[in-house]
């Protein structure tokens, strides 16, 4: 059976995926394994799932959803802002928190709740310090060296995200793209359904022929 090592985003839990109702692994992103069948990385867990496959983790196929290929210009703008918000996550009221990280117009107005006992401040700080997509190397000029089948997925009222998602797409040797209708930056939650029938279909479409695939 096809396991899925699905990688969450920041602010993210493990049990964001249990709507998928397939086999899914969802490590810690600090420990992603080498290899496996299919890699899906949402937003920051789609950056982190790019660089893991340019370092060398062998997977049969991979999804990318929402996520950017690094920051080119404005490095230290980015970083500074990255900054501010792990101030914030480090000694912020979390209501206000919350209210405020959510508003932002990358997510359309859509909210996940997150309950503050669930996360530990300073890890999600380190994320956002380290992790950023101004401290990790752009990986553009990489792509063609991940060979794989990629599914790369964006939501259609995500316009920074689908002009990214084109541009990987042409990059990449192996690659198709999905753009979801309706959707902001949070596709698989925001239309759960369509999200699972495409990763479906992906998977049936890129898995190896066998001898019972034979005509």
């Amino acid at each position: 059976m096809e396991v899925i090592t699905a990688l969450h985003g920041f602010l993210g839990l493990p049990s964001d995926w249990d709507f998928l109702r397939m086999d899914v692994s969802a490590p810690d992103l600090r420990d992603i394994p080498r290899e496996g069948d299919t890699l899906l990385g949402y937003s920051l867990g789609g950056r982190l799932a790019l660089h893991a496959l340019l370092d060398g983790a062998r997977y049969r196929n991979a999804v990318i959803v929402s996520a950017g290929l690094g920051v080119e210009e404005d490095r230290d703008a980015r970083l500074a802002q990255d900054e501010h918000w792990a101030e914030r996550f480090e000694h912020g009221e979390w209501y206000t928190l919350m209210r405020d990280w959510n508003a932002q117009p990358i997510f359309g107005g859509q909210a996940m709740p997150r309950h503050e006992a669930d996360f530990d401040r300073r890890e999600l700080a380190r994320q956002l310090r380290e992790w950023s997509p101004a401290a990790l190397p752009p990986v553009a000029a990489r792509l063609h060296e991940i060979e794989i089948p990629v599914l790369w997925i964006a939501g259609s009222r995500d316009a920074k995200y689908v002009a990214e998602a084109r541009r990987a797409v042409e990059l990449l040797p192996n690659a198709e793209l999905w753009i979801a209708e309706g959707a902001a930056h949070r596709v698989p939650w925001e239309q759960p359904e369509a999200f699972a029938a495409r990763l479906r279909e992906f998977i049936a479409s890129s898995r190896p022929l066998t001898s019972n695939d034979a005509p």
